[in-house]
């Protein structure tokens, strides 16, 4: 224990606050010490072998004692805030889980979750959820045995839910495991019972696992706001946690060991091959294997990408084999999916994710979307507006209702199966557990429907519809493959084949015959054979097809004609090297959708065949040399989405207020360069976004003056080496709709706004809510300054619905936000600057330089971060209120100390 006599900096209040704080850390620490000694005891009585982690804790606290017992006094403050922060942070490092047998770190981080859940008084409920086999059960026992041991909570009570569909063999399970008796035959009164002798209990936990229905707590007799009974519930079922009346932040998902294709650490990669070690062994002692056999090992155990029930299930089939051949004949076995049991006692467990889905349509949903998905592994993921329409190309979407109402029935469809654990989102991608996918191979295979999924690097001599079974073929689904070339007479009898998908692969040429024999296939997707050069003219001949997808076949050249292809409703042809469109496109009365993005070679002209397009519903065409006529737009009745370039004189004439109100949502690029954006479009149909309109200009004439539309919602503005000031060349006949402007790569560019009450462009942007500006070499100012001052905007003006502010690279501008700007940021949540050279005040209260003690209001800001700015020295001269203090984030700006920025800012008591 400290007893230091000086005080921090000659407070004695501060100096006794700190020896309290540092005394009570280490009885704290002593007691965790003593909690650990224990524990060891009790795992060396049962044989168990503990973590090296622990043994590192312990020795670190060691050290931390030494440092508090040789700290003479408390005046250094660095030092003891120091050392403080360490006591607390290797506090909350303690391992709760100290034997070998239980494997990876996110366990321990898990339970500390729930431990920290279980002390939060807002808290009643917690939800645990997972894909089957991953460990829920093992997390809520291990929370179980930490609260045992604490005295926080009085008892724990664990029930297994699983098929109890009725209240009354709940309420009996729960009161026979609380020591009462139910003999009345009316739930009400048993709940009440049940409510009363939980209530005697006091501060319980009740642990509800393998939960599949929804359970009123209620009416069982369960009211966790009672005496301070707790909830524990373990599902696959995200949405069913929430039924539950669980807080957001109450939800834990538990992932297989190497299962986040984003954020995966590089110390997850072997968690899987101990576990599989573990249960070979005996006691909590891994296995030790020799070289050969831990190689194979190895490679078994990846092929389960860290599920630990698989790894636990395969390590007991193999336990006590030491020959080699069976480990290699085992892991041939498990490459065809062929180990009997073994596979059958995981897929039986994913299985019942499947069942619990109900409703036969969502059925089929996932066992289409886990063969269209891949793995995430390879750090890929299906996007999810290819994945919705190539559901809606299948029939199981109807392709009959308008785009919005599609996206939101894939949308609710995608959410369903995330729910049930069966798929996995990530942003805007998708991608499904590779044990998930081969389930739902194994389901097709039982109703006696044949499929073939090859991922990720197999190497073929021939091509898999070669083979007998090919007859039988109802879909494929090849990616990331190499397919050694194609014999020129190869000519799959594929008659039942409807769905076939060859992409990331390396195909360069596809016979004439290929097709003969595929008169089903309904869905084509060639996509990312970048040495594919062209297609045969037999794909004219397959009369039932509805999807033709052509992406990233930056070789293909040559597409044959297909007004053949009545059927056809979807055609994607995007990033290649197309210089013309398919002849025929003309004839293709049942087109609704139509992406021919990204050919920078191609020349259109859209009129040619616009008006045979009845039934177009989406329809890119930027980056490419297609600039489009308002009338060619005009002519597609029910065109709901579009992204393109159009006429730049004709957009002055038209003003587009008429020629585009019937669009949901598009994306207009104007300028003199054939309409290459660097940008990606702005809406995402995926994210509903189907009232985002964006009007993007590019290199346009400095003396045109633009009259933009009302209804676009964002404003782009991109390598333009004309103008100089925003609001002389952009204008509004009306108030308008903008929410956002971004502006980059724009050189010449000096200023954005003025504070003008005159101004047809600044007067119309009061709903203005986020401000992006990057490489801006000569912007020196965001509003300029005012001639006519009696004409100048009211403070509620162009920035008073303001939410965000980023610029980066504008090194020309010192002062971000003048005084006049100031006075309007009543609204603004964030503000990010980066790499600006010349920045040297954030918030400007004067004009002067000298000092002010002026206050300004920012009532909403929440944060603020500041990186890369070598000028910079204060963020404001006066006092900023705010509701509550900022998150402030400052990065290399040596000028500028964080201590006095902090000082600027004042939070009402």
């Amino acid at each position: 224990m400290m007893n230091l006599s000086e005080g921090v900096n000659g407070s004695g209040h501060n100096r006794s606050v700190c020896e309290s704080e540092i005394n009570q850390l280490v009885r704290d620490l002593d007691f965790e010490k003593n909690d650990i000694a224990k524990q060891l005891q009790c795992l060396e009585s049962r044989r168990k072998k503990r973590k090296p982690e622990v043994d590192f804790w312990l020795e670190e606290l060691q050290d931390i004692k030494e440092s508090v017992r040789h700290m003479n006094n408390l005046n250094d403050t660095h030092h003891v805030s120091e050392l403080i922060q360490k006591m607390k942070r290797h506090k909350e490092e303690k391992p709760l889980t100290l034997s070998t047998e239980y494997v990876g770190w996110r366990l321990d981080e898990n339970i500390k979750k729930v431990l920290k859940l279980l002390d939060d008084d807002k808290v009643f409920v917690i939800g645990i959820y997972g894909m089957g086999g991953v460990g829920k059960t093992l997390l809520a026992t291990l929370v179980e045995n930490e609260v045992k041991r604490k005295t926080t909570f009085k008892d724990v009570f664990w029930v297994t839910v699983s098929d109890i569909t009725n209240i009354s063999k709940l309420q009996n399970d729960i009161a026979k495991r609380i020591g009462v008796k139910l003999d009345e035959d009316d739930e009400r009164i048993r709940a009440y019972h049940l409510s009363s002798a939980l209530e005697k209990k006091e501060k319980s936990v009740l642990i509800l696992d393998d939960v599949w229905r929804y359970i009123d707590l209620e009416k069982v007799g369960i009211i966790p706001k009672v005496n301070g009974i707790k909830v524990i519930v373990t599902s696959r079922l995200e949405h069913l946690c929430h039924q539950m009346d669980c807080w957001s932040y109450a939800i834990i998902q538990m992932f297989p060991f190497s299962f986040l294709p984003v954020f995966q650490e590089d110390d997850e990669v072997d968690q899987d091959l101990e576990l599989f070690k573990l249960k070979l062994g005996h006691d909590g002692t891994p296995k030790t294997l020799p070289h050969e056999i831990e190689k194979i090992a190895r490679c078994i155990v990846e092929r389960f990408h860290g599920l630990p029930l698989a790894i636990s299930v395969m390590a007991r089939t193999m336990k006590g084999i030491d020959d080699i051949h069976q480990w290699k004949h085992a892991l041939n076995q498990l490459k065809k999916f062929e180990m009997g049991p073994m596979v059958e006692e995981v897929f039986k467990v994913l299985k019942r994710s499947y069942d619990n889905l109900m409703d036969k349509d969502l059925q089929n949903c996932f066992l289409s979307f886990a063969l269209l998905s891949i793995d995430g592994f390879d750090g890929k993921i299906i996007d999810k507006e290819e994945l919705i329409m190539k559901l809606v190309d299948n029939g199981q979407i109807n392709k009959n209702m308008c785009l919005e109402e599609i996206f939101d029935e894939g949308n609710t469809i995608l959410n369903m199966l995330e729910a049930h654990s069966l798929i996995s989102s990530e942003y805007f991608g998708l991608y499904t557990h590779p044990l998930v996918r081969s389930m739902a191979c194994y389901i097709m295979k039982e109703s006696q429907r044949n499929v073939i999924v090859k991922l990720n690097n197999e190497r073929f001599t021939k091509i898999p519809l070669s083979f007998g079974c090919a007859t039988h073929l109802e879909f494929v689904h090849i990616r990331n493959c190499v397919i050694e070339e194609i014999s020129e007479d190869l000519s799959p009898n594929c008659p039942k084949l409807s769905i076939l998908i060859i992409n990331y692969g390396f195909i360069s040429h596809v016979p004439e015959s290929f097709f003969k024999y595929m008169n089903s296939l309904s869905i084509l997707d060639l996509s990312f054979n970048k040495s594919l050069v062209s297609l045969p003219n037999s794909i004219t001949n397959l009369r039932s097809l509805v999807s033709l997808i052509l992406k990233g076949c930056d070789s293909l050249k040559h597409v044959p004609p297909l007004g053949e292809l009545q059927a056809l409703s979807r055609l994607v042809i995007s990033k290649t090297s197309i210089e013309e469109a398919p002849q025929g496109l003309e004839k293709l009365n049942n087109l609704k959708w139509l992406d021919l993005s990204e050919n920078e070679r191609l020349d259109l002209e859209l009129g040619s065949f616009s008006s045979y397009l009845t039934k177009l519903q989406y329809l890119d065409l930027r980056n490419t040399r297609a600039v489009i006529k308002v009338e060619d737009v005009q002519r597609m009745k029910i065109l709901e989405c579009f992204r393109g370039a159009i006429d730049c004189n004709q957009f002055m004439q038209n003003n587009l207020d008429m020629s585009f109100g019937l669009i949901k949502t598009y994306h207009l690029i104007l300028g003199n360069v054939c309409g290459k954006s660097e940008w990606k479009s702005c809406s995402n149909l995926t994210r509903g976004d189907f009232k985002n309109r964006c009007i993007e200009f590019q290199d346009c004439d400095r003396f045109s003056r633009h009259i933009l539309p009302k209804d676009h919602t964002l404003l782009r503005i991109y390598k333009n080496n004309h103008w100089v000031w925003l609001c002389d060349v952009l204008s509004y006949s009306t108030s308008s709709s903008v929410r956002t402007i971004q502006i980059s790569y724009c050189d010449k560019l000096e200023s954005l706004f003025c504070l003008s009450g005159s101004c047809s462009f600044c007067t119309k942007i009061h709903k203005l809510e986020i401000l992006s500006l990057s490489q801006l070499k000569s912007l020196t100012v965001i509003c300029k300054d005012v001639v006519d001052v009696g004409q100048s905007l009211s403070p509620v003006g162009i920035f008073s619905c303001l939410k965000e502010i980023n610029i980066s690279f504008c090194n020309l501008i010192e002062k971000l936000l003048t005084p006049q700007l100031v006075q309007q940021l009543h609204n603004l949540e964030e503000i990010t600057v980066s790499d600006c050279n010349s920045m040297k005040e954030i918030f400007a209260v004067s004009n002067n330089d000298d000092n002010d003690n002026s206050i300004i209001t920012l009532p909403k800001l929440t944060r603020l971060e500041l990186k890369d700015l070598p000028e910079l020295k204060i963020v404001c001269k006066g006092i900023i209120h705010c509701e509550s203090l900022p998150d402030v984030d400052i990065g290399f700006c040596p000028w500028l100390d964080k201590r006095s920025t902090m000082e600027r800012f004042e939070i009402p008591y």
